[in-house]
């Protein structure tokens, strides 16, 4: 049943292209006082490139645990990558940074859009209208990009002589999130994840009259069984689940459909203690005490 739901899923997205070489660089190399940070670049495909930024621990020996650390929207489409890193933007979203000082090689990409990855013409969400309008047309989506950026990022740490390749985790806010989300229901090597103010049912985003990123828009989403559907395409590797009570994106009763799906999954498999759902008393953000529960989540895991 497994592997029949995630080839819907991936049809679902358009298809998965084919495998072509990373032919990886780095660009940049810079000395921290706990980490070494290079900013890397590689093919997700022919003509679509990938830039993103590896933080390796100076403190301890290779091969490392490696966490992907995804980076929020909030409209910032000038941010992207740099703002996990510690580089811009808010202080608690710079979870990648925190997490190399805690002994992983971490790595940020952009996604299409943001950051390196803006184009010179279309600004802004004009630009998100427009990935996502073409990708529609030409029989894909937008989170078929989204999802196979990240599978070649996958190819790419696993590569890293530094990495421990079977030692992979995944995290993200908001849009880094709900992406940690489709990675680990898309590819099996992210061993556990952590998703922040990410994820809801499209239903309750329709029920409550909230919209979002383009992204989200997958054609049949609902027919595979929604967000809690594809929650079985995750399970049994262990899942951490933080949402706000009084977050305006992700309507309450959206993400308990996710949740009480996933303790009848994880129950079914006898792996109870592979999910955890924390409900804060807040709104959309990522607050210093979510951040400790959610690295313990990695440290116990990855």
């Amino acid at each position: 049943m497994g592997n029949e739901l995630r080839q819907s899923w991936f049809q679902a997205l358009g298809g998965l292209p084919e495998k072509t070489p990373l032919e990886a660089r780095i660009v940049e190399r810079v000395e921290e006082e706990k980490y070494i940070r290079e900013k890397v670049w590689y093919w997700s495909e022919p003509h679509e490139g990938v830039s993103a930024y590896v933080l390796i621990p100076k403190k301890g020996t290779a091969p490392f645990p490696a966490v992907v650390c995804l980076h929020q929207h909030n409209g910032e489409f000038h941010i992207g990558k740099s703002e996990p890193v510690g580089l811009a933007g808010n202080p608690d979203m710079a979870y990648a940074r925190e997490l190399a000082e805690q002994g992983y090689v971490t790595i940020v990409p952009d996604f299409k859009g943001f950051e390196d990855r803006r184009d010179g013409v279309l600004e802004g969400g004009r630009f998100e209208h427009y990935l996502a309008s073409r990708a529609w047309v030409e029989g894909k989506t937008l989170q078929l990009r989204h999802v196979w950026d990240m599978i070649r990022t996958l190819d790419y740490l696993q590569e890293r002589p530094e990495v421990d390749a079977g030692r992979i985790g995944c995290i993200g806010h908001s849009l880094g999130g709900q992406e940690t989300f489709f990675l680990m229901a898309s590819d099996e090597r992210v061993k556990a994840g952590v998703v922040n103010c990410g994820v809801a049912s499209v239903q309750s985003f329709f029920d409550y009259k909230v919209t979002h990123n383009w992204s989200w828009y997958v054609p049949g989403y609902l027919t595979l069984g929604d967000t809690p559907g594809l929650v079985g395409l995750i399970a049994p590797r262990p899942l951490y689940i933080i949402a706000g009570l009084s977050d305006p994106i992700f309507p309450v009763p959206g993400v308990q459909a996710i949740i009480d799906r996933a303790v009848e999954l994880y129950r079914g498999f006898g792996r109870e203690e592979a999910f955890r759902a924390t409900l804060f008393d807040g709104g959309h953000h990522f607050p210093a005490v979510n951040r400790e529960q959610a690295y313990e989540w990695i440290r116990r895991w990855v």
